[in-house]
């Protein structure tokens, strides 16, 4: 019988192989797990990278009633698109992603830049910086029994033009939904609902899809008075407000 024995040249040869084979499995658990918290927390709704793009079409109503008796409403259609085209550091030392929104008429008209926005992701959320408003739009990991303050940066009060944004409820509707909108198909998408009031002369309505690996891809914003309270809502007498409706047309990097 043959026995094999380590020469005292090989022993610690093998001793270290046994170490970097056992840091280098320490390591791929490590970025397993990391990546396993990654994939639960799904920031994928809202993935974020310079060069993404995403193209709305976009349909606005604006209501405008004048004393005694005249109801304007004038309706546009245009596309709009958000590009995101660089990254800064806010005070806080967060890592911004600048949003780049651009308006046109139609396909055949040119872009011409609109809007400069802001968005980032923290472990818990996706914020958005529109207009100086910051908004948390996304809470991680989705799920149906969350519900959050999205305006809770927005100065708000009952006798300021923010007065609209008060008490809103966000919370989750739908969460790995699939969605089609005009030609574009996604497999897994995030409903969220912002706002849903109304009565006899008030009505506020405001919700967003999200698709994963997109990013936003509806939005649906409704904020209507009027005092004629036998008209419909979509057709309101004696109505001041807007209505937009926001529906992915293209997108990519």
């Amino acid at each position: 019988m043959t026995y094999f024995q380590l020469s005292n040249s090989t022993k610690p040869v093998l001793t270290w192989s046994i170490v970097v084979a056992m840091l280098f499995l320490f390591s791929s658990c490590k970025n397993n797990k990391y990546e396993d918290v990654l994939a639960a927390k799904q920031y994928e709704y809202q993935p974020l990278a310079i060069g993404n793009y995403t193209i709305f079409d976009v349909d606005s109503t604006h209501y405008n009633f004048i004393n005694p008796s005249t109801q304007q409403t004038d309706t546009f259609h245009f596309q709009q698109m958000e590009k995101i085209t660089d990254t800064m550091y806010d005070n806080e030392g967060r890592l911004n992603y600048r949003f780049e929104l651009f308006r046109r008429a139609d396909a055949s008209a040119t872009w011409r830049l609109w809007k400069v926005w802001y968005g980032l992701t923290t472990s818990t959320s996706f914020e958005r910086q529109e207009d100086d408003l910051r908004f948390t739009k996304l809470i991680f990991p989705p799920s149906t029994d969350v519900h959050w303050n999205g305006n809770k940066y927005v100065p708000a009060t009952d006798s300021n033009v923010f007065k609209l944004y008060l008490n809103w409820d966000y919370h989750y509707t739908a969460i790995g939904t699939p969605v089609t909108i005009g030609t574009n198909s996604f497999t897994e998408c995030v409903f969220i609902s912002q706002v849903d009031e109304e009565n006899l002369i008030d009505k506020k309505l405001s919700k967003e899809i999200y698709a994963k690996n997109v990013g936003l891809v509806y939005k649906e914003f409704l904020v209507i008075n009027k005092q004629d309270v036998v008209s419909p809502w979509s057709n309101p007498y004696k109505a001041n407000g807007d209505h937009v409706i926001m529906n992915v047309n293209s997108y990519g990097h």
